[in-house]
């Protein structure tokens, strides 16, 4: 803690040698600047709020050119890899060929956080990259924005919104990582004077996110509804009541209101539901049609910008044969390019992909036996197109596979000891480094371009999107006031507005005349909320954050993880089998695993503030 004040309390060291485009040869937060200087002219104080939206230092870039040089990793704020937990940490998929106690994933998923926090691609960690600093020092970059405001006497008032938009925005921002990842914490409404008392006590998780909320409830006040593309990056007003509304359900969730408090619910159903209101009534945000899905993650095109809220742009990235694509999706097969470190993605996650008429799969039937990805075609006739857009799968009329006459090939064993293109095996029958070990890859965010050396493509990373903002509604709406009745001052029900998001795929609606999308109670319902969370979300870094603050992180329906055991018994015939997958790759969280540990020299300055439970 001590260190984390420090750094509240006084001016930094250099903060940046590299900037974004326009910026000051000299970074404003360093020695070569005063306070008195920064703030008595308008174009440094906003370039000095401007800081934070370079992602490089902030929230780390893993497409910058550097990116892979490792020299290059360091603490002074040069390119690390974006998005430490992933979902590579649940149970949506896991990466292939851990090397047990040598490979810092596998310590994750055991749980030993502390054996793994030197992993690169685990950001959250307290390690040499010091990523809880860089979090709390872009916070006092923020508060020294706003709480020097009035020191601009040249600036006219829509300048002064203009810094005081981005600043509690970039506030609640960084403030909503650090506690979604460590806990509650202090509210720090200035820098700190080094002179007073630094032992300050934490608040509680809820407290926090509330405060949160109203930080970004303040950015509404100042940000413009809509951010063109042009300006695509800067927050808009519409991004803040969305930001505003999570952070309300965070609070309201089970791991931070274990009494269901309803006024928590109803608070966080009425936020979302005036987002969601700014949203349609801007005439620009909306959801992007089903033909696009996969331009929201790559290959970006004008209406990614219109559902993207607020997240990173990647414009025109190059790509490298052999390299591992953005996210580490890459697929090691030479017609997806022969990228490197595949992500397997589990059988549990596939079952949530329901059959194309609504109707949930039931994995003990005949039909997903022998024709799981297709139906048999009098049962069924496909599932959800998400699942085809988001899964690499067996049988797959893959682009990157039909450019070569043929489909997706993926199986374990086969009638003619044919190997497949898509899983190749070692002498034991196990499949060989870079290869799924569970019968499925990552396809949503492997990018079309990234089958040839050197191609380039746009990619997108987002922290919010209107598609979440749905679900924030239908989730809170549904705990506040039940499937079928709006929120006050908002015109849509719960069940009313995911049908709306599931009908951008063609989705069937939820009613209570069709088998299979039966609303049922406020707990049923709930239930296919969270569903639509995990296919709409997928691989977004998203559903670790889920799984805590739904407090099903260490339940044994989240631990066990699954994959497809496939077997070619003719020239077009399989049989499936569900199996569940080798140790190596299995979950093992407990309580503790709720939040990460704070490292103890932070929490050595007195007894108030306190380690986080178990570490």
């Amino acid at each position: 803690m001590k260190r984390i004040l420090y750094i509240l309390s006084v001016m930094l060291l250099v903060m940046l040698t590299t900037a974004c485009e326009d910026y000051l040869d000299k970074s404003p937060d360093s020695e070569s600047f005063t306070k008195e200087e920064v703030f008595s002219d308008y174009t440094m104080a906003q370039q000095f709020v401007d800081q934070l939206l370079i992602p490089s230092y902030w929230d780390c870039d893993p497409w910058d050119d550097r990116a892979w040089a490792s020299e290059k990793e360091t603490a002074t704020g040069l390119p690390l890899q974006m998005n430490g937990s992933r979902d590579r940490i649940t149970d949506d998929c896991t990466p292939a060929h851990l090397k047990l106690t040598s490979d810092k994933m596998y310590n994750i998923r055991r749980g030993d956080f502390i054996a793994a926090q030197n992993d690169r691609d685990f950001r959250w960690m307290p390690n040499q990259w010091r990523r809880w600093d860089v979090k709390w020092k872009a916070i006092r970059i923020a508060n020294l924005s706003i709480t020097n405001i009035d020191q601009l006497i040249d600036a006219t008032e829509e300048e002064k919104a203009n810094i005081l938009g981005l600043a509690y925005f970039m506030k609640g921002h960084f403030y909503f990582q650090v506690v979604q990842n460590w806990g509650g914490m202090p509210w720090l409404d200035g820098p700190m004077d080094p002179s007073g008392d630094m032992d300050l006590p934490r608040d509680d998780y809820a407290t926090t996110m509330q405060n949160i909320a109203e930080s970004f409830d303040m950015a509404a006040k100042y940000l413009p509804t809509i951010v063109a593309s042009a300006e695509w990056g800067r927050p808009s007003r519409v991004a803040a009541l969305t930001y505003k509304a999570k952070a309300l359900l965070f609070a309201a969730s089970p791991f931070a209101n274990p009494t269901n408090n309803q006024k928590m619910w109803e608070d966080a159903a009425i936020a979302a539901g005036e987002a969601l209101a700014a949203a349609k009534s801007s005439g620009y945000y909306q959801l992007i049609e089903k033909d696009k899905w996969r331009n929201l993650f790559h290959g970006c095109v004008e209406e990614t910008f219109q559902e993207i809220l607020f997240g990173i742009f990647h414009k025109d990235k190059q790509w490298k044969k052999g390299q591992p694509d953005w996210w580490y999706s890459g697929i090691r097969s030479k017609a997806f390019g022969s990228g490197a470190a595949a992500e397997s993605v589990t059988e549990n996650l596939a079952q949530c992909f329901t059959w194309s008429n609504g109707d949930p799969i039931d994995p003990t039937t005949a039909e997903y036996k022998t024709t799981p990805y297709t139906g048999d075609g009098i049962n069924h006739t496909g599932r959800d197109p998400r699942f085809d857009m988001s899964i690499v799968y067996n049988g797959q009329a893959n682009p990157m596979t039909t450019r070569l006459g043929r489909n997706v090939q993926i199986w374990n064993e086969s009638y003619d000891n044919k190997a497949a293109e898509e899983l190749k095996l070692d002498a034991q029958g196990s499949s060989q480094k870079g290869y799924t070990i569970t019968g499925y890859y990552n396809w949503k965010l492997k990018a079309d371009a990234n089958f040839k050396n050197n191609a380039k493509t746009s990619h997108m990373f987002n922290f919010i999107r209107l598609a979440d903002l749905y679900l924030f509604y239908a989730e809170a709406a549904n705990r506040a006031y039940g499937p079928t009745t709006p929120a006050p001052g908002f015109s849509m029900s719960a069940v009313e507005v995911l049908n709306e998001l599931r009908a951008r795929v063609d989705m069937p609606a939820y009613d209570n005349s069709t088998p299979g999308l039966t609303i049922g109670s406020i707990d049923e319902f709930e239930q296919k909320i969270r569903n639509e969370y995990r296919v709409e979300t997928a691989f977004e870094d998203k559903r670790f954050y889920n799984l805590r603050r739904w407090r099903i992180l260490d339940k044994a329906e989240t631990l066990e993880q699954m994959g497809m055991y496939i077997k070619k018994t003719g020239a077009d015939e399989f049989e499936y089998s569900i199996v569940r997958i080798d140790e190596t790759y299995q979950l093992y969280y407990q309580e503790q695993h709720y939040l990460f540990p704070i490292e103890n020299s932070d929490t050595f300055l007195g007894p108030d503030f306190v380690q986080n439970p178990g570490w």
